[in-house]
């Protein structure tokens, strides 16, 4: 099988989640991880924008491949709990700032604050001139993707990873999904040579494995559950509403900052200033004993 796989936009693969996502095969394009996929997505449209515009909080890597393209770079920032944009408040500032092209976390990579497809569509249509990259890499529930709105509109990209949901960390491989008239500009952007066949293979395999994706979102759900309540009695706040694996403890001025509460109990949060935040810090809910270990670490902090 790995020997056959010699094209890197398999087309078994790229039906598949054309089927998944409600859209035709040929405007799905494999990369290399949602990586790949956000780069490509900046050398197709971000190198020809008068202004790009990002949130903060978001995933930290935007702000690199916006501040490689030169251009300028306009900002939205919500730094108060529970650190959620609406779509009205990002239609404004797009609209207001004349932002040509953004690119943002559905659900957040920080929070987990996941849109609908309601709001999403909601978004397109009042900005018409803005090309929104949605990026789903921390999406755990597929049916929630708002990949078919390409069918839909022409200012939007939907981004995924095989990386997090489906357990091919380090394979590296990806995708995109773009509106048809935008399928020859990938076509002839994209690296012939982008992924190896092992992933291909693999990705293949992940996809059909709905046992493993059903455990993985019983067990965020549960560890999510727990964690909620124990927040609750302690110092901290927990961010409400995650649909990912990502929860962001928070901790207020009057509290010791949980980053290094924590740290000293040796449970490690992503730091809080990746995401431009001042306090507190991501956690991972995938491992119930990593869980465990926090749960008890906050009851003695608090």
């Amino acid at each position: 099988m790995l020997t056959d796989h010699w094209d890197p936009q398999d087309s078994v693969l790229r039906s598949t989640l054309g089927r998944q996502h409600g859209v035709p095969a040929d405007q799905v394009f494999l990369t290399s991880g949602a990586m790949g996929a956000i780069r490509y997505s900046f050398e197709v449209f971000g190198n020809q924008s008068d202004r790009i515009g990002l949130l903060s909080p978001d995933w930290p890597g935007f702000r690199f491949f916006a501040e490689r393209s030169r251009r300028q770079v306009t900002w939205l920032e919500h730094h108060d709990f529970p650190f959620h944009f609406t779509i009205d408040e990002v239609a404004k500032f797009v609209n207001d700032n004349g932002v040509d092209f953004t690119v943002v976390s559905n659900p957040s990579a920080v929070t987990g604050k996941l849109w609908s497809r309601e709001d999403i569509d909601a978004l397109l249509q009042e900005c018409p001139r803005t090309m929104f990259v949605i990026d789903e890499a921390d999406a755990i529930y597929p049916t929630l993707s708002v990949s078919s709105l390409v069918n839909h509109h022409d200012n939007v990209l939907v981004l995924g990873s095989f990386s997090k949901f489906y357990g091919l960390s380090g394979l590296r491989i990806g995708y995109l999904i773009c509106p048809a008239q935008y399928s020859w500009a990938f076509e002839n952007t994209i690296d012939v040579i982008e992924l190896t066949s092992l992933a291909i293979v693999a990705a293949r395999e992940a996809l059909c494995d709905t046992e493993y994706q059903q455990q993985t979102q019983r067990e965020v759900a549960g560890n999510l559950e727990r964690l909620t309540t124990a927040a609750a009695t302690s110092n901290y706040q927990l961010v409400p509403g995650s649909q990912c694996f990502a929860a962001y403890l928070y901790g207020g001025e009057h509290v010791p900052d949980p980053l290094i509460v924590l740290a000293d109990k040796g449970i490690d949060l992503v730091p809080a200033k990746w995401f431009g935040l001042p306090r507190g810090g991501r956690l991972n809910l995938r491992n119930p004993g990593s869980i465990d270990r926090l749960i008890s670490a906050l009851d003695v902090a608090s």
